[in-house]
Parts: C-alpha cells; structure tokens; sequence
C-alpha cells in the first residue's frame, strides 16, 4: 500500500500539468486524422437539451461538439474564470464550503498556505427534469488521501455558471467522541481526530435527523472510519473493503425515472447512493426503509470492492441505464493513471440499479480478485501513429437513437506518456447483452451492412488479455506492456488459423506463446459474431469502421467479448502484395500469378486470363478532319476488362481515313501479338412512317443516338432501286422529309442510312430495310 501512496504522489506533477495546453501539439503527434480533440481527464459527456455534446472532467475543464468528433474547449481554467465562477463569485468562493474541508486538512498536517491544493476532480452533468435543472455533481479532495467531499451543483444554462447547493458525502472523518480517549494516539494525533471530527460534516445532521444513531458511529473503532494507512503521523488507512472514498461522482437515472449517485476509488471501493430527484440530494428516508443499506444510509449500498489482484485500484465509477438491453453497465476503471501504469476500462451489469453487478465470467463486483470485463488495454493497430496507452475513466452516452458510445482519456507513446486527450469509441450491443467498444476512434456512422461474404479473409487481431498491464520498474519500456498484434485468417468454412496463444503478466503481455485453432460464425442482421477460440468462448459484432489512417479508409472489424473478461479486436487487412512468381497468359491459354503479403505473409495465386475480346466503341471511331485513334477495349476470358498498362498499340496509318489496322502487343501479365483492322461505320437507322401525299411522300425515321453528319434517303419505282434518285439531309436532329414532283398514283420503293463527313468523304452505314409507299 505504501508502495501505491508513493507513486501516487510522485505523479501529482503530471496531474497538475493536464490540461488543454497539449492540444495544440497533440493533434500532429498523436493522429493523422484531422478532427479536432481536447485534453479532458477524466471526461463524462452528455447531450444537452439544445442538442449538443458536453465533456466535463477533472480541474474544470468543459467542451463542445455538434458529432461527437470535433471538439472545443469552452476555456474552463482551474486558474480562472470557469462554469462555477458566478457573476459575484469566484469559483473558490461559491465552492467555500467543500474546499475548507480539505484545506483545513492541509493546513493541519503542515502545508503552506502558497502550497494548498484547491482540486476539483471528475465532474459530472446530468439534466434534471423534476428540478429544470442541470445537476452538476463534483468532489474536492487532497491528492494521496480520502480526505474528500462530494458536493451538488446547478444550473439553468448547461455552460453555467452553476451554483453551489450543498456537500452532501464527506470522507476521511473521525469519530472524535471516541478518538479523544485513546491513550495509544499522541497529542498530535489528538489534534487530527478532533480537527477532522464528524460533526464538522453533514453526518452530524444526518445523525441528528435519525436516519443515522450516533452510537452506531461510535462503536466503529476511530481509526477504522476512514480506512487508511499511517501517513505522516495520522491515521489514514486505504481499505480494500470498508468504507469509501468520497470522489467520481456520477449520477444516472434508472428505468422507473428514479435518480441514483455512484461514486468511490481504489479506497473501499464504490458506493451507490439513492437520490430525491426534486433536490438532487441523497433521499436518506428511501435509504433507511430499504434493504441492504443499513448504517451506510450515509455511504450507500456498496456495489464493488477494490480489486484486491489489481494492485488495490478501482476507481471512476459510471453507471448507465440501456432500455435496448434491459441492463445497467457499470463501468469502472483499474490499474494507475500513468502511462506505464495500465488504466483500463471494465464493465459489469446488473439487471437492478442496486446491483449485484457481475462480469461475463460470472463474477460479482464485490469479489476481491481480477474481475470486470476489461474492454481495452494498451494497444496499436498498423493505420495508427502511436500506441494508445492507459486508457480509462470513461463514461457512457446513449444518443436518442440508441447509439452507444464510450469516451475515456488516454496517453500516447508518441511523447513518452506525458500527454493525454479524450477519445470517443461507439460501441455495439452483443447478443448476449454485453456492451463491446469497437476497436477505432468514432469519426462518423457507417451504415454499411455486413454480409457473411464480407468477412473471411486477413485480420490484424489483438487480444486485451483480462490483467491490468503496467511497467516494471522505471527502465522498462513500453513495448513489455503494449499488447501484442498479430495476424489471424477468418477462412470461409468458418475456422480460425494462425492464432498465437500469448502468455502474460501484469509486467508483460509478450511472455511466450502457442499456436491454437479456434472457429467464428455470424448471424442475424445485426451481424453478430460468435468466436470459440480455445477454451474461450466470445460474443461480439463484425461492423464497418473508419479506420485511423490518414485516408480514414472503411475497414471491417470486430470486437467480442469473452468469458474469461478479455476483449478480442479485429480489422480486416489490405494485403500489401509483392508477386513472387509469374506465368503469362498466352492468346489461346491462361497464366497464374503468386501474391505473398510483405506485411502479413499471406500468400495467393491468382488466374491471369487470356485476352479474348477486342472492340472497338463506335464513338471512338469518329473521325473530324483527320484520323482519330480509335478506342479499343479488350476483356480477358472471364469477362474483365484488361488494364491499358498490359499492352501497347500501335496503327497503320495516323493519317488514314476509312479502313485502318492497329497492331496490339501484350506485355507483363501476357504474351503474343495481334493485328485487328476497324472501319468508320457510321450507325444503321430505320424509316418508321411513309406517307403517300398527292404527287409525293413523306418519309419519317428514326434519329441516330451517336455523332454522324446525316441521313440519305433513296427512292425508286424499281424494287432493285435501278435508277434510284438520293436525297440528303445535313443535319442530324432532322427525322423527317417530303418528297415531292414524283408521278402520280404510282408505287415508289424508298430506304434510308447515316452518314458521316470525313474531310470531303463520306462514309455511308448500311441501308434500311426497304419499305414501299404509292402517291396519291
């Protein structure tokens, strides 16, 4: 335990150092995309009734979107003017009465007054619709202790300026009535106890009120009501399993409409608390008639201890109601907030908003051993710049279409851990029930459907492993704790291959590992995903994805949830193909061709396909003045068109009118030569109405759909059209003429054609059918 105190006050530095001032540099170093990103710790986010996003989080910080991808900072400052700063108050004054409880604390044990901290960490919003009002709900707390107090907040405005109401949790008091007479404590001691005393906080009223009898106070031993270690002198215990510390707060609602507060840390673990949602204010006569809270009517019901194999963490508690699932996740965050340190997000459920939480492999949030489905560790897929490292302390937001979507901070190792900013992941409901993040940042929906067809292939696979990793010591690197990719193959007769088994530590997730078979079906129209791989059996989605590459490509991708607490993500893989082997396609014969991936090792053998087919399109052999080259299209055997790179040409005569000859010679992927010849064929066309008039016709037809100069009409009395006369029309859009001065009451033959003008030739198509017609 001394050993986790002292690393968290070695990092109260990097703590007091986060804040928007990264943002600026972080955008190039941390991402190719262009969206724009804030530094919020310990973000929660919320939709507001105007319709947009708000992220508040630890020392002040606010921001804005309208997607939920682009982000700004309203410009909070723990140093300045925030939304707590009211027009006749700063913000230390509207926050008097929880911030004198933590610096009489400091001013106790000695601090100088130019060195008092003044923090206010992991805030929370929510809309209270009994009260009109947005709750915001905010802890103050003295780094490396529980002397802490969770206070309540409101608004009319989402961006404030919010007004102080009351401290309603206190942590880290004694029971001084009892504390006074122990001869073990020293003076100092003494001093402490008295100081820190509970009637100095809101349990005295609660006490006085009845909800709570003092006696009960006092038969918890003085030393143990706050749970702490020794820490310089005082009785300060951290308590795997008793009473909490009063920090994250976050409210939620449940499905009845009724309003509930969870809060807590690694110091006895996280706590709920019954709200009256027409005060925003713990509704202690609900809390004292019902089960499970008894003497904590004051603390609540406590839903999770500290993870006892997590090295005593636990912390940043959300609790969210899906109405799609029927489920309230709980969400919880172990290991450090450090870089090297692995926060990591972990998700439990219950089906009551008092619990009993448990994780997919069965566990309850009260067992002190490794428990939560963990749905992230520290991980790097090839489209991204820089590992993502230790990321937590997330929230959960369901958008009013459903959508889920989890946002938590994170670091990089592209600055060695020392920046950090807030990401937002959508998330995917399993066929189970469980809450999957999928394995990119969001930058928009993609609505793309996913067909059983769409998924074998190539995958780069990375499993969460359900430990929280973290550095050695100072010396290791990253790399010890950055979880392994690797490269798998979803094949068609749904089996698995080339899966690595890793073994793994808390210090390492690359100890060794072993090749294992596994197997992956997809149902239903949500395309869920089933995976047996191992003993391990997993539940998810395939969903299409941007990817985090500086094209953002579609990429298909998975992420189920297994039974064992880890998280297994996939993105399908573009081969990055170097042929290895060749044989040509001949005129009367097909080649093949030997792909093997540079990246995964993936090798194929591909038909090449003679080529077949040559044409040329009529419009490309139009000719204006003088000879255009034609256009010519050739297709293999199969049907596909062969690319324009595979082949040279070259013709008879440039300058040619009528008939020309093209010479084609393959190359690369083909072999052979051939000679095609092509003419100027202007399009036939058809007479489509005769008329006899009196001494002539009038003839109609059809008009030509591509360029051409003309139409030529010819007539005659004699069937073979001996003697025949012509008539030319110089216009393509005309589709009708008279003929007139012919013989009276006599049978005239009559056809038509196209032509087109090349210079001073003609080049005429074929004649209609002949179609006869008498004069009147």
């Amino acid at each position: 335990m001394k050993k986790l105190l002292s690393f968290l006050l070695s990092i109260i530095f990097i703590i007091t150092a986060l804040s928007p001032a990264f943002e600026a540099f972080a955008e190039d170093a941390y991402s190719y995309l262009p969206a724009s990103r804030v530094s919020i710790h310990d973000p929660s986010i919320i939709k507001a009734e105007n319709g947009k996003y708000y992220s508040v989080g630890s020392h002040l910080a606010m921001a804005i979107s309208d997607d939920l991808i682009n982000w700004n900072s309203l410009n909070s400052s723990i140093d300045g003017v925030n939304y707590l700063t009211l027009p006749d108050k700063s913000w230390k004054e509207n926050l008097a009465e929880p911030l004198k409880w933590i610096t009489d604390y400091q001013r106790l044990t000695g601090t100088p007054e130019n060195e008092l901290q003044y923090s206010c960490w992991a805030n929370n919003i929510v809309y209270n619709k009994d009260m009109k009002k947005y709750c915001l709900y905010g802890c103050c707390s003295v780094w490396g202790t529980v002397i802490s107090v969770i206070w309540l907040a409101v608004s009319d405005n989402v961006e404030g300026p919010y007004e102080y109401v009351d401290s309603f949790v206190y942590s880290g008091m004694t029971a001084y009535d009892k504390a006074k007479d122990r001869d073990y404590l020293d003076e100092g001691q003494k001093n402490y106890s008295k100081e820190m005393d509970y009637s100095k906080t809101n349990l005295k009223e609660v006490v006085d009120a009845g909800y709570i009898n003092k006696s009960a106070i006092n038969s918890v031993d003085t030393a143990n009501i706050h749970n702490f270690t020794d820490y310089n002198g005082y009785y300060l215990r951290f308590g795997a399993g008793e009473f909490p510390n009063a920090i994250d707060p976050t409210a939620f609602f449940d499905a009845t409409g009724q309003m509930w507060l969870v809060y807590g840390s690694y110091s006895g673990g996280c706590y709920l608390l019954k709200l009256d949602k027409k005060t925003g204010l713990p509704d202690y006569k609900y809390m004292k008639r019902a089960t499970g809270f008894d003497f904590n009517i004051y603390f609540g019901k406590q839903i999770s201890k500290t993870n006892a194999q997590t090295d005593i963490t636990g912390e940043g508690p959300f609790i969210i109601y899906d109405d799609v699932s029927g489920y309230y996740y709980f969400y919880l965050t172990y290991g450090g907030l450090a870089a090297e340190d692995g926060y990591n997000i972990r998700e439990y459920r219950a089906k009551s908003p008092l619990g009993p939480y448990v994780d997919a492999a069965g566990n309850n949030a009260l067992d002190m051993k490794n428990t939560g489905l963990k749905l992230m560790g520290n991980y790097q897929f090839d489209c991204q710049k820089t590992a993502y490292l230790s990321g937590g302390h997330s929230s959960c937001l369901i958008d009013s279409d459903g959508s889920m979507y989890q946002a938590y901070h994170t670091r990089f190792t592209a600055d060695g851990g020392i920046g950090h900013q807030m990401r937002i992941h959508k998330m995917a409901r399993t066929s189970d029930g469980w809450a999957v993040m999928l394995p990119f940042e969001y930058q928009g929906d993609d609505s793309q459907s996913v067909d059983k067809g769409d998924v074998a292939g190539v995958y780069e696979y990375i499993n969460s492993t359900n430990m929280t990793q973290r550095k050695e010591n100072a010396s290791s690197d990253f790399s010890d704790i950055i979880l392994p990719k690797q490269y798998i193959k979803l094949n068609a007769n749904g089996t698995i291959t080339n899966i690595r088994n890793y073994s793994y530590s808390k210090y390492k997730t690359n100890k060794g590992s072993n090749d294992v078979s596994g197997t992956w079906s997809i149902k239903g129209s949500q395309a869920y995903a089933e995976f047996k791989i191992g003993d391990v059996s997993y539940s998810g989605v395939f969903a299409y994805q941007k990817d985090e590459s500086k094209d953002a490509k579609t990429v298909l991708t998975f992420s189920l949830a297994g039974n064992d607490n880890s998280t297994i993500w996939g993105v399908k893989h573009s081969h990055n193909n170097v042929v290895t082997e060749m044989t040509a396609a001949k005129l009367k014969s097909n080649g093949s061709k030997t792909y093997k991936c540079s990246v995964c090792g993936e090798v194929n053998t591909n038909t090449v396909y003679a080529p077949k087919s040559f044409s040329f399109s009529s419009e490309s052999c139009v000719y204006s003045g003088k000879a255009k080259k034609p256009k010519l299209v050739i297709k293999d055997s199969a049907g596909n068109v062969i690319d324009k790179s595979n082949y040279s040409l070259k013709y008879s005569n440039n300058k040619a009118i009528g008939k020309a000859s093209v010479k084609v010679n393959f190359k690369n992927d083909y072999s052979g030569s051939k000679t095609l010849h092509f003419n100027i064929n202007p399009p036939k066309t058809k007479l489509t109405k005769l008329k006899g008039t009196k001494k002539g016709i009038s003839a109609k037809w059809k008009k030509s759909t591509v360029k051409i100069s003309g139409y030529q009409l010819q007539y005659s009395n004699s069937r073979s059209f001996k003697s025949a006369k012509t008539v030319n029309v110089s216009s393509r859009k005309v589709t009708d003429k008279k003929l007139k001065e012919l013989k009276s009451k006599k049978k005239y033959y009559v056809r038509i054609r196209t032509y087109k003008k090349v210079g001073n030739k003609r080049f005429y198509s074929d004649w209609s059918k002949k179609t006869a017609v008498k004069t009147k």
